[in-house]
């Protein structure tokens, strides 16, 4: 008993040393999270070419001079989610932050709600295409926006991960492990499904939701139910006029860039297409990468065809211009630093593991969109998961989107919070 009463009151002064510490770390994190959040210190860091926003594309539309009762050229706008669980409406918060920033202030009452699906496996859906249209007071403006839910193409699958999430088993883990291991069976099952069987499946329903986006206009589009788009039936190369954008997050940036690629080879191997195949040649894409993962999905996958070959497929005048798919595929690479699932894109990568023949640029947006706070004098540190989703609710980033950089029209919060770095094409 003496020995331990001694040894209490030894330590007593190092106990209450460490509770003083610790109070003293307690205390200067929520003074410095104070003191942070008067200012936004956030990094924003912008290295690339230029690149239009969504307002270049609107103002286009407006200032149309096209024959009176002439189509004017659409804004479509199409969202891909990525890894995880997703349900339609998903993209709620993206679609009215870009609505807002763009002023459009009125949507159509009614979306439209489409479930894909194949003639040759009418059975197997290929998920949901939900269509809100945007526009301005007037109605000289709008913006008709997709959004693509591909999720229930997996679902059932990842099914039989269940009993390893449920009260039979799980309560057998920690706490926080049991957290841990229902993100990592949320998440990690999606791309091995994708870079497997599913892969298929899920570039088709991005086929099949540009089908629709190039094939009917808002007020021909159908209200809802199961439906299926044949690009050689509705004739989509006559609407290859209107602006096509890609939103993508985490995994979609994979999906979509690959579905591109395929379907510019495929209209250009069949004679029925040849149509679509001449417009795509000279037809821009844009493709806003959210938390961008093209490095790491490319791992372990084959290069393409025709690598390191863009200066000479891409200039006017290349000697290989002939084999041209695309008359552009903009990217823009968005990745948070302290994103775990988000990856920059090196300059070389786009000539070293992309097809050459769709004409890739590159812009990377390097930035948080989490803030970063002292971690009890330790060090600092972000939150991953909100650096991973907090994207579509960052001002940076919409204002981006919106307004592009480069241009006298950039957002202003762009202009006052990111470094712009142009870089220069080699001469071609």
């Amino acid at each position: 008993m003496f020995t331990f009463r001694c040894l209490v009151i030894l330590l007593l002064p190092v106990l209450l040393a460490g509770c003083a510490g610790i109070a003293k770390g307690v205390a200067q994190a929520v003074l410095e999270k104070k003191e942070t959040s008067k200012a936004d210190t956030r990094q924003c860091y912008v290295r690339g070419r230029p690149f239009e926003g969504l307002e270049t594309f609107l103002g286009e539309e407006e200032n149309d001079t096209s024959e009176l009762g002439a189509k004017r050229p659409d804004l479509k706008v199409l969202m891909v989610h990525g890894m995880g669980s997703h349900q339609p409406g998903y993209s709620a918060r993206m679609a009215e932050n870009l609505a807002r920033a763009l002023s459009l202030n009125r949507v159509q009452e009614q979306y439209k709600e489409l479930t894909l699906s194949r003639p040759h496996d009418p059975e197997r859906e290929l998920g949901n295409l939900r269509i809100s249209r945007f526009l301005n007071d007037d109605g000289t403006r709008s913006m008709i926006f997709y959004e693509l839910t591909w999720y229930s193409i997996i679902e059932r699958e990842k099914q039989s991960l269940s009993f390893d999430n449920s009260e039979e088993y799980a309560f057998r883990r920690a706490t926080v492990n049991r957290m841990l291991k229902e993100f990592v069976n949320d998440t990690v099952p999606d791309v091995l499904m994708y870079n497997g069987t599913s892969q298929e499946k899920i570039q088709s329903a991005v086929a099949q939701s540009l089908c629709w986006m190039m094939a009917r206009e808002w007020e021909d589009l159908p209200g809802t139910g199961a439906d299926y788009c044949d690009p050689l039936r509705e004739n989509v190369h006559k609407n290859l006029d209107d602006r096509f954008v890609f939103i993508t997050h985490s995994l979609g940036s994979r999906i979509v860039v690959d579905t591109m690629q395929y379907l510019a080879t495929l209209a250009q191997s069949d004679p029925r297409m040849s149509a679509c195949a001449d417009a795509l040649k000279h037809k821009k894409f844009t493709v806003f990468m959210l938390s961008n993962q093209l490095p790491l999905l490319q791992l372990g996958r084959p290069v393409p065809e025709i690598t390191g070959q863009i200066a000479a497929i891409c200039s006017p005048t290349g000697p290989r211009s002939a084999e041209r798919l695309l008359g552009e595929l903009k990217l823009v690479a968005f990745s948070d630093p302290n994103d775990l699932f988000s990856y920059p894109l090196p300059p070389r990568f786009l000539d070293e593991y992309l097809d050459s023949r769709i004409c890739p640029t590159l812009t990377n947006v390097i930035l948080n969109v989490a803030p970063v706070n002292d971690l009890f004098g330790l060090g600092d540190m972000a939150n991953p998961m909100s650096a991973h989703i907090s994207y579509d609710n960052d001002s940076r980033v919409i204002g981006l989107i919106a307004r592009g950089i480069g241009s006298p029209d950039t957002d202003p919060k762009v202009k006052e919070c990111c470094t712009w770095i142009e870089t220069v094409p080699e001469k071609q």
